[in-house]
């Protein structure tokens, strides 16, 4: 990456100290004059490194509960407990979605300043209806990685939203760009006796087809049953995947898939989730086949040596599947598939920070935050919601939690706390939702939606909503403050089912006290109550049950929404009882690296 370096070299101790000043509780170096000395070092010279992780959909509560409760393990999150700073809460921005939130930790800003206002919304200037993704607009303020660089020393980003190396400002020194799109979605195969048959190697076998041509790659898999005692009779356990690396699988165990592909070679994940000793059932589940982009050249030649590849989220739709008693799977396989996600991100975590050539790793951990959307069942209004199935879930939970914490100490085991500074946070967190609105159905209940197909500009006001989460944006087009001010009362006083899903309507003036006055902003800001949650539904419908059993999105002013904040190592010293906002983070990062944080106004043609 090719970044400005006007500014790079030494910073000196009256900046620093106005850094410092500019963050109240920034836990910086113990001089500004001796930071500033730090600030025109080299790579590799610099004594203080810090590494940010987050921990994506982690809330403080839950954090405290299960620590209380001694779930997590010594060594993880204890070690901070024990020897660093836990904040009693990280105070997102509003809305408290993903994209919003990471940028805003990433820079310091707040999305009037960032532009990064939702995790979809309407880009200002763009076609009326467009939608913006969070997750690839541009950013409208310096981020760390690039403050970093601006001034001489090298970032790494692992995951983290807003760096996928699509362009100049948005790649690092060092990183891995996180992808959910597979090359070929995940399979579950059933099969029963006739697809059997005993061969001349006196092995009983079966050939399956593994992919689908419509949608990637495909390939024929052999398997060999296994009978792995010797009682003179036919009792399968096991499978073998003919030429494919690892040995038998029992019912319960994973293996790999190797795929050679177009461009070059690829694997997945498979499970052998059942086999009649019979064999007059069988089930196979196949993973999706994922891309693992990573840079530069050496850093991803490293993480191939090791033996990584991009393991996919969880599959919730097989998930789902199971559950509705069709073929799919159990709660336990999709756990493993995050823990699957943890050990993956902890090993190049621990790969990039082996490395001498960073200052700063940024690193994104999303499996909390899957396990919370896809698992929070705590209400009896929520789909499928059975006391069996909630605590079935509320354990699963718990293993994603400790899964994470065995990266944790890992990781912390090889480092030295005494140059490095290891920072937790989170973007939000997490409550559970039962119903899911539209507020586009309000605005054709009003007779004010835009249509899609319209020709030309229209006479009269029209408006349209784009939402997610528990916030949307509504944009109001040909329209005063007087049909602006009623409008917003008519969603006040919506009603789904007698009851109010909205907490809060605001004018994009109004939204300005909690910084989202920005043009990407809708002209309506509407956040729903706990329990609701913003979606685009079919055939004009009002509401239906949520998707999801967790989301976020709601104000940070609910407890539940409140993020984590954890920091352990070198210039960290315990500060009970505090509170930190996302805001503040940036700062702090870069108060221990000894440098500036990330400027409001910048560049864009010199980066």
């Amino acid at each position: 990456m090719s970044l400005a370096r006007s500014r790079a070299g030494s910073l000196s101790a009256l900046l620093l100290a106005a850094v410092l000043a500019g963050c109240s509780h920034a836990p910086g170096p113990a001089s500004a004059a001796g930071a500033g000395a730090h600030a025109g070092a080299l790579v590799g010279e610099n004594p203080h490194r810090v590494i940010l992780i987050s921990l994506d959909g982690a809330g403080s509560s839950v954090l405290r509960d299960l620590y209380r409760q001694g779930l997590l393990r010594k060594g993880g999150f204890e070690r901070f407990f024990r020897d660093g700073q836990v904040a009693d809460g990280l105070i997102p921005v509003d809305p408290t979605l993903t994209s919003t939130n990471h940028i805003s930790l990433a820079t310091g800003f707040a999305p009037a300043a960032t532009g990064i206002v939702g995790n979809q919304f309407h880009a200002a200037g763009s076609p009326s209806s467009a939608k913006a993704s969070g997750f690839d607009a541009a950013i409208g303020t310096e981020t760390l990685w690039e403050a970093v660089h601006r001034q001489g020393r090298r970032a790494g980003v692992l995951g983290w939203p807003g760096a996928d190396a699509k362009g100049a400002r948005r790649t690092a020194d060092l990183g891995l760009v996180y992808t959910n799109s597979a090359e070929q979605g995940p399979q579950v195969i059933d099969l029963s006796r006739s697809d059997w048959h005993a061969g001349s190697d006196s092995k009983t076998s079966a050939q399956v087809t593994v992919g689908n041509e419509k949608d990637g790659p495909t390939q024929t898999l052999g398997l060999a049953a296994v009978d792995g005692t010797d009682d003179g009779q036919a009792d399968y356990d096991a499978v073998t995947l003919s030429g494919q690396p690892g040995g038998p699988l029992h019912a319960g165990e994973w293996g790999h898939v190797s795929w050679t592909l177009a461009d070059g070679p690829a694997a997945s994940r498979v499970k052998l989730l059942a086999l009649a000793p019979d064999l007059s059932s069988a089930r196979l589940y196949v993973d999706g086949i994922y891309r693992m982009t990573a840079y530069p050249a050496g850093f991803a030649a490293e993480l191939t040596r090791r033996g990584l590849d991009w393991p996919g989220p969880p599959d919730n739709g097989s998930l789902n599947a199971g559950w509705q008693g069709k073929p799919g799977i159990d709660i336990a396989t999709w756990t493993e598939q995050a823990e699957h996600m943890a050990a993956f991100l902890g090993e190049v975590l621990r790969t990039a920070a082996a490395r001498p050539d960073w200052d700063l790793l940024m690193s994104y951990v999303p499996v909390i935050d899957t396990a919370g959307h896809r698992l929070l069942l705590l209400d009896e209004r929520q789909a499928g919601f059975s006391p069996e199935r909630r605590d079935e879930c509320e354990r699963a939970r718990t293993r994603v939690w400790q899964a994470v914490d065995a990266e944790l100490q890992k990781l912390i085991a090889g480092l030295d706390l005494s140059r490095t500074t290891v920072v937790l946070v989170s973007d939000h967190g997490m409550v559970p939702v039962h119903t899911a609105i539209d507020p586009n159905a309000r605005l054709a209940e009003l007779g004010l939606l835009a249509k899609k197909d319209a020709v030309g500009p229209t006479s009269g006001p029209v408006a349209y909503a784009i939402g997610d989460g528990g916030a949307a944006h509504v944009y109001v087009e040909n329209a005063g403050a007087s049909t602006l001010a009623d409008l917003a009362g008519r969603f006040a006083d919506w009603k789904i089912e007698g009851e109010a899903p909205l907490e809060k309507v605001l004018t994009r003036q109004e939204a300005a006290r909690m910084g989202l006055d920005h043009p990407n902003t809708g002209d309506l800001v509407l956040f729903a109550r706990e329990g609701y949650v913003f979606r685009q539904l079919p055939d004009g419908k009002a509401a239906a049950p949520a998707p999801v059993y967790g989301a976020h999105g709601h104000l940070s002013s609910h407890p539940e929404m409140q993020g984590i904040y954890l920091a352990v190592g070198a210039g960290v010293a315990p500060r009970p009882g505090e509170t930190v906002r996302a805001t503040e983070v940036a700062r702090r990062v870069a108060a221990w690296l000894g440098i500036a944080p990330p400027e409001r106004q910048i560049d864009v043609e010199a980066r």
